[in-house]
């Protein structure tokens, strides 16, 4: 028994060595040099962000300037790491092959936590949850509605297209049909224009489309799905997913992540930044933002 321990113990320790050996092989390539070293040295963070606006997380100001929560995070993380921050705008479904290949140092662009995503890359801890809901139409409410029940043969239920929300949508209804777009702004008008009869969309969209049209629209069900949003960098980036741990840790203790994030979701004072040449649309509500609480019942 005693051998077999040793022996056992000895495996232990040439295994955990070959793990460090690597490690240490890998340490010394230019990939592993480290996203945070290479930052330091360039002097600039590389920080991939969507090309696409969909405010409060990203978007622009009158002057054109990129605005939004996702903003303020990474402009922080480069200030706290003592370099400049540099917004690399990609189409959003791209984000993780530009990540992978090196041409960003990170992504801060409210992109969820997911069991596939961690496949190629590296989570911080999250640092937004965002809540997903059914708004739905009145106008054209099922006579099931009023017990809850929308998933009826002929409902229309839209969705942005490869989205969590598709995938939610697929266990929620059976009988309705599932009407995929191009995104949630799509969606939102086709609701608007009564093409659907409800849509899945994100917080705080439902309280903007409720707020402007209290007489049409309200949510069908209690939030339907969460989703938690964090940093994502390379496989080789361990030191630096640390770091931005590290970052939003000490920024929830002294209140500055909720006190961004109520900025962004709890108010519509970053209005005041837009065009306003825009005019009414759902990222603009008519006046300040109630919660969401009016559901079908």
């Amino acid at each position: 028994m005693k051998g077999f321990k040793a022996a056992l113990r000895w495996a232990m320790a040439v295994s955990v060595a070959a793990f460090l050996l690597a490690l240490g092989g890998l340490a010394a390539t230019p990939a592993v040099a480290g996203a945070m070293e290479d930052a330091v040295k360039r002097g600039s963070l590389r920080i991939g962000i969507a090309e696409e606006d969909f405010l409060p997380w990203i978007g622009r100001d009158a002057d054109g300037n990129r605005i939004g929560f996702e903003v303020d995070v990474g402009q922080d993380l480069a200030r706290v790491l003592g370099v400049t921050p540099d917004f690399v705008e990609l189409p959003f479904d791209d984000l993780p092959y530009h990540l992978i290949a090196g041409d960003v140092d990170v992504i801060v662009s409210a992109l969820s936590v997911t069991a596939a995503r961690a496949r190629t890359m590296l989570f911080s801890i999250p640092y937004g949850t965002t809540d997903y809901w059914l708004v739905v139409d009145k106008d054209t409410l099922p006579e099931s509605a009023k017990d809850g029940e929308y998933d009826v043969a002929g409902y229309k239920v839209g969705v942005m297209a490869g989205s969590l929300a598709e995938i939610a949508a697929a266990r929620f209804f059976k009988q309705a049909e599932i009407v995929p777009l191009a995104d949630e702004g799509a969606a939102r008008d086709a609701l608007e224009n009564s093409e659907l009869n409800a849509i899945i969309v994100p917080s705080p969209y439902p309280t903007y489309m409720m707020e402007r049209r209290p007489d049409r629209f309200l949510l069908g069900s209690d939030s339907l799905f969460s989703t938690s949003e964090a940093v994502a960098a390379r496989p080789d980036s361990l030191r630096f997913i640390n770091f931005v741990d590290a970052w939003i840790t000490e920024n929830r203790g002294n209140g500055r992540l909720d006190q961004a994030y109520d900025y962004w979701f709890g108010s519509t004072d970053w209005m005041d930044r837009l065009d306003k040449t825009l005019g009414e649309s759902d990222e603009r509500p008519a006046g300040e933002a109630p919660k969401p609480q009016e559901k079908a019942q």
